[in-house]
């Protein structure tokens, strides 16, 4: 099963570093060009492949700590910490696969169905995004509890765009090309979780001998991510006339 979990990993890596880059295509490109609308498929697909693939490594490490990861409890004097540790962290992973998924799809979904926003209140759309809501708060509780304040931030961040997907999904009426502001968000939104789980991945060793210090590189494609849609959002809300 470690092995299993290798080879899930290298392909995870593999198309997160794609995602990676992808990303950046169809934001600096014009919307509705080509090149937006070709790449901005590549970039969900390889972003769907990163969601799957870290959340089975996930669970697998959830379900299998001492079978998957093993190599950790060489000399340790309390396996049932190390479990903890794996599972705390693994955890974490899963929720910002979630959080990769749920923005992605919301993105796709909000340009399919325009203003025709009962599309989106079906229960299996739903779904994940309460489960991402729900994922917050144990975030946050766990962050908490055991002092962890990566797990605390991606929290509130989770409840912050669960709960405007799920506003947004329940509005009686929008704006024309209103949808085009919630695409963007999403899309910076899955942008985030991108580069936060790659940071956490290779941040563990890259950034280890910083302490603390590391939460800054692991926080700051939230920050950086939230002030650019915010930019984003609202220099095309001026341009199709959302607000003066």
């Amino acid at each position: 099963m470690a092995s299993i979990h290798s080879i899930i990993f290298a392909i995870h890596i593999l198309v997160g570093s794609a995602a990676l880059v992808l990303f950046w295509i169809p934001i600096w490109s014009k919307k509705g060009q080509l090149n937006h609308v070709t790449f901005g498929r590549y970039y969900r697909t390889t972003m769907y492949a990163v969601a799957g693939s870290g959340a089975v490594m996930a669970m697998m490490v959830l379900l299998m700590p001492t079978t998957i990861k093993s190599q950790h409890f060489i000399g340790s004097s309390d396996p049932q910490q190390v479990v903890f540790t794996l599972r705390l962290f693994w955890g974490f992973l899963l929720y910002l696969s979630l959080l990769s998924f749920v923005a992605t799809r919301h993105g796709i979904a909000v340009l399919a169905v325009k203003a025709d926003l009962a599309k989106l209140r079906v229960w299996h759309y739903q779904l994940p995004m309460w489960l991402l809501l729900v994922g917050g708060v144990v975030c946050i509780a766990a962050g908490v509890a055991y002092e962890k304040t990566l797990h605390q931030v991606f929290g509130i961040l989770g409840i912050f765009v669960s709960q405007g997907m799920l506003r947004y999904s329940f509005k009686k009426h929008i704006k024309s090309g209103e949808w085009v502001i919630e695409h963007l968000g999403a899309m910076i939104g899955s942008g985030i979780g991108a580069y936060t789980a790659f940071l956490a991945f290779g941040g563990r060793s890259l950034f280890a001998g910083l302490g603390s210090w590391q939460l800054v590189f692991w926080i700051a494609p939230g920050i950086i991510g939230g002030i650019a849609a915010n930019m984003i959002a609202r220099h095309y809300a001026k341009k199709i006339g959302l607000f003066n």
